[in-house]
Formats: structure tokens, C-alpha cells, sequence
């Protein structure tokens, strides 16, 4: 019997945090909390039942039925169908940047700077996703589980902190059961608990190409990218981390500029934090950090839910220049950027209408 896996290549980190908030192993409860998250936008998109997991209104219901996503994912009384085992021989760690706070936050009643991270695992070979079942996997299931997983890939990310630049992947291989299948909504079960949101019909995708007007490395030497505010007592830079980023694993530290840059598309305090999150409240708002294309070019993504079309079209019309106030150390810098052009525009409506 061939072995049912996945090989993945990342193109920005991946990071699985554990119970401290560091990331020292890939795990696999990380992998598939993901895989779930995503396997449930799919599941409401196609009108389908999907529960929050991580709520107490989670599955099973109060007569015992539990919801399409926990048929698969398993849930109190009723265990997961497959085991997820990870194979890597060459793993590594990133080395970490700290990129400031645009302002200073309050923490404890006092005013500070924060540093944010970029940190993470990537590969210089392929990441194994090893899917074995421990149960009677469905068609239809495993139908799902390949949209999704391609979902991720060519449009998202996997693992956690996607909305800070995490998770960007390629699939390699892949040799799941069903992947040409079209998933059937028909035959979905719609029993147990269910949420409205995330679904795959209020979201949206973006590709954008930046393209610098000279070498990425050549910038990096000349620490052209802003890092933290001249008054943040205490930060170091560590430029020599910023060439083995780019020069090592092919991608440029930039999520956290390009989260600056689109937070600006709406003026209101509250409904910001709606949509970009705030300390202990989720982001509906991703961004990648920008993996390579070429040697002044990388690609970036963001996307996002239940955001309206206002914002989207801010976004799409006004990234360029909001980039370019918040990416460079200084004024004169501004001119290193060449373009900032959207490829690339899909609504999960459009990738739901293929899938049908």
C-alpha cells in the first residue's frame, strides 16, 4: 500500500508554537489545527456544518451529533480519523529579526515599544506530511482535505501566525487519495453544531509583485528597510540575519511593514481593530512576508474575510504608495521601490464555483 503523503516546501516560516509561545519542534497538533481551521471555511462555504472547536458551544451537540468538520477532525467522543506524522531531514530554524512598533503601546499603565518577531522553520529540502487513517476515511472526505490543503497553498498559509507573514507553502507532491475529486456538498451531513464564520464565500485573495529598482541584497546592505523608531531605546538591528534570510531561505521580512501600511485604509480606531486585531484578538486580515521571484522582485499575499469592499478596494488601489511611507529608514529611500502591482485577485466565491 503506498504511503498517503503530502511534501510541502515552504516559502516563508512556518511556525508551531507550543504551551510557552516558542517554536522549538514542527508539531503536528499545530499541522492540523490548520488544516481543520481551513477544511472548515471549506465545509461552511459548501453549506455544510462546521462547529468552533475552540469554543464551548463546540461539537458534540446536545442530542450527541457532531458537525461535517469533526467527522473528520474528531471531537469529545469521537476521535479524529487519520494520525498526522511530519518528516524533515533538514529543518533549521530560522535566525530571528525583531521588527518595532510603529507607536508605543500601553503595557502595565506605561508606554513602550514592542518588538515583534520574525521566527519560524523553513527547509532546504521537503517537508513530509504523512496522513495515515485510523478509520474509513470517505471520498468525499479526502476530496475536501486536497481543496483544502490546495487552498493553502495557493492562496494562504499553513500553521500558525499567518497573519504576521507565516506559512506560505508549495506542495511538492501530492499522493492523497481523491485530489482530482470535486468535493459533493450534497452528501454532507450539516448535523451538530455550526458558526457562520469564517466561510470561504466572504473571502478574498491577493497577489501583489514588488519590485525593487535594485538588487535585494544590494538594499539589505545599505539597511535601506525600516526596523524600529529612532526613540525605541534598546533595539539592535542585525542586518547580518537580514542576508541570511534573503540569501539562505529566498524571502524578505517585510509582513509586519505591509500590516503597517494597509492598518492606515481605515481611519475609524474600533473598526481597525476589527478587522487587523489587537493584543488577544485574531486578525481577519493576512499577510505574507514577500519570498523571492527574482533578485529585486518578490510576491506577497493578502487576504482576508468578512471585510467589506471598501476596505479591499483601499487596499488594492493605495498599497503602493502606503508601502512605500512605511517599508524604508528614510525619505530618500522611497525611490528603491520600483512597483507594487496586484497579479493576482480571486473570491472564495470564484474558488467555491470551481470546486461545485
Amino acid at each position: 500500500m503506498r504511503e498517503l503523503t503530502v511534501k510541502i516546501k515552504p516559502l516563508t516560516p512556518i511556525w508551531t508554537g507550543d504551551e510557552d509561545r516558542e517554536c522549538r519542534t514542527l508539531r503536528e497538533t499545530s499541522i492540523i489545527g490548520s488544516l481543520r481551521w481551513w477544511y472548515e471555511v471549506l465545509v461552511r462555504g459548501l453549506g455544510g456544518s462546521a462547529c468552533d472547536s475552540t469554543s464551548d458551544n463546540r461539537c458534540p451537540d446536545k442530542d450527541g451529533n457532531h458537525c461535517d468538520a469533526c467527522e473528520l477532525f474528531g471531537c469529545t467522543g469521537w476521535a479524529r480519523k487519520f494520525r498526522l506524522e511530519i518528516e524533515s531531514n533538514k529543518l533549521a530554524v530560522i535566525p530571528e529579526i525583531k521588527i518595532g512598533t510603529r507607536e508605543k503601546r500601553v503595557i502595565k499603565g506605561k508606554k513602550k515599544y514592542l518588538k515583534r518577531n520574525v521566527a519560524g522553520f523553513m527547509a532546504d529540502g521537503s517537508i513530509i506530511l504523512k496522513f495515515i487513517p485510523l478509520r474509513k476515511i470517505s471520498s468525499n472526505e479526502w476530496a475536501l482535505l486536497n481543496k483544502a490543503l490546495d487552498i493553502i497553498a495557493n492562496y494562504g498559509g499553513l500553521g500558525a501566525k499567518i497573519s504576521q507573514g507565516n506559512g506560505v507553502i508549495e506542495i511538492v507532491e501530492n499522493n492523497l487519495p481523491y485530489r482530482d475529486r470535486k468535493p459533493e456538498s450534497a452528501i454532507l451531513k450539516k448535523e451538530g453544531n455550526t458558526i457562520k464564520s469564517p466561510n470561504l464565500n466572504d473571502f478574498f485573495f491577493y497577489k501583489f509583485h514588488i519590485k525593487f529598482k535594485d538588487g535585494i541584497s544590494n538594499l539589505i546592505d545599505r539597511k535601506v528597510f525600516w526596523t524600529h523608531a529612532s526613540d525605541h531605546n534598546g533595539f539592535n538591528d542585525n542586518w547580518e540575519n537580514w542576508r541570511k534570510l534573503w540569501n539562505d531561505y529566498c524571502f524578505l521580512p517585510i509582513a509586519f511593514h505591509i500590516r503597517d501600511a494597509i492598518r492606515q485604509v481605515e481611519d475609524d480606531k474600533n473598526k481597525r481593530h476589527e478587522i487587523f486585531g489587537e493584543l488577544g484578538k485574531g486578525s481577519k486580515i493576512f499577510v505574507s512576508h514577500g519570498y523571492k521571484t527574482g533578485d529585486k522582485t518578490v510576491e506577497t499575499r493578502i487576504w482576508g474575510y468578512d471585510v467589506k469592499e471598501s476596505i479591499k478596494n483601499k487596499i488594492k488601489k493605495e498599497l503602493e504608495n502606503k508601502l512605500k511611507e512605511k517599508l524604508f529608514s528614510k525619505e530618500e529611500y522611497k525611490e528603491s521601490l520600483e512597483s507594487c502591482i496586484l497579479t493576482e485577485e480571486k473570491t472564495g466565491r470564484e474558488i467555491l464555483g470551481v470546486v461545485r
